[in-house]
């Protein structure tokens, strides 16, 4: 993983190195204090849900595409409950180029999302710059904006009963805030929000609703040949349930990983990561144990394979 390097004087002297380690604290107890409270979130549906988050992380939280200053470029798709007629179907695509010089940069955010007849499609764009604390360890910060479409066919349905003789088709404008600390190659923490929808009316017979997340990662080393990739996420949308993920990866010689998640609602997936030269080929396969719905066992069969492109190489975090 690309480093840049720094002359000793170019250090900010204007911040001690108590504020430093007051804030790793922090950020440490925060993760803890989120793990320890997982299984006593309550089960519930939720929109908002992807695997492969600790790989890409740049598209949960745009403001740490400022590790990624020489360019990176990812797409994540998501096949869930496969066989199902009309199942939901995501696919999901983020880049952005850099300005090492400013630690500034800049990128798109492209998503599209089918569940039988409605479709929604989100197109933005941000910019982030990141503040060198120390040598190693940065605050980043990122602002952009775009535009969510929703549709609905639902004439598709049955044309000629009256409930579904009238398509939707609704357009809104949003922004987009995020930011992060993290200390190159080894881990990070970062709260966003990229989706704060704008002129909001309970007049609109689609209400398009804003999304949070808290994302963190590290990578542990065991040897020279084994490394440990933990990660978390938070997701949670207006008026739904948070839900909570843990994953955690082991990699032999950085270019093989394997791994299992764990989220609040009940499903398991499996993982694995296969590394070369500048891209890294992800593939999950999630399944719930037992439906607490139903109450009854079944296979979800849900699927997604990420690809992530970095210049200068993949790394593992």
């Amino acid at each position: 993983m690309w480093s840049p390097t720094y002359k000793n004087d170019d250090r900010p002297l204007w911040l001690p190195l108590s504020k430093y380690t007051n804030m790793k604290k922090i950020i440490i107890n925060l993760c803890i204090g989120a793990i320890v409270f997982l299984p006593f979130c309550s089960i519930a549906q939720h929109g908002v849900s992807y695997n492969q988050f600790g790989q890409l992380r740049n598209a949960f939280n745009s403001s740490l595409s400022t590790m990624d200053l020489q360019g990176s470029f990812s797409t994540l798709g998501r096949s869930q409950w496969a066989g199902v007629d009309g199942a939901p179907k995501s696919v999901w695509i983020n880049g952005n180029i850099g300005f090492q010089n400013a630690r500034l940069s800049i990128g798109i955010d492209a998503k599209h999302a089918a569940l039988g007849v409605v479709k929604e499609n989100e197109l933005s764009a941000f910019v982030a710059k990141a503040v060198r604390l120390s040598e190693d360890e940065y605050l980043s910060l990122s602002m952009g904006g775009g535009l969510i479409n929703f549709r609905g066919n639902y004439n598709h349905l049955d044309a000629e009963d009256p409930a579904f003789r009238n398509n939707l088709n609704e357009s809104n404008g949003f922004l987009s805030i995020s930011t992060s600390y993290y200390r190159e190659g080894r881990y990070y923490a970062g709260v966003s929000m990229p989706r704060f929808s704008l002129n909001r009316s309970k007049n609109r017979e689609y209400e398009f609703k804003n999304v949070y997340y808290i994302t963190a990662g590290a990578i542990f080393t065991l040897d020279e040949s084994f490394h440990l990739r933990p990660s978390f996420l938070v997701s949670h949308m207006d008026d739904m349930t948070p839900r909570y993920d843990v994953s955690v990866l082991a990699f032999v010689n950085r270019k093989f990983g394997l791994g299992m998640g764990v989220q609040n609602q009940g499903d398991l997936s499996a993982l694995m990561q296969l590394n070369f030269g500048n891209f890294g080929l992800g593939y999950s396969y999630q399944f719930s144990p037992k439906s607490p719905t139903l109450n009854q066992r079944l296979s979800t069969n849900t699927h997604e394979v990420g690809l992530r492109y970095r210049v200068g190489g993949i790394g593992l975090l």
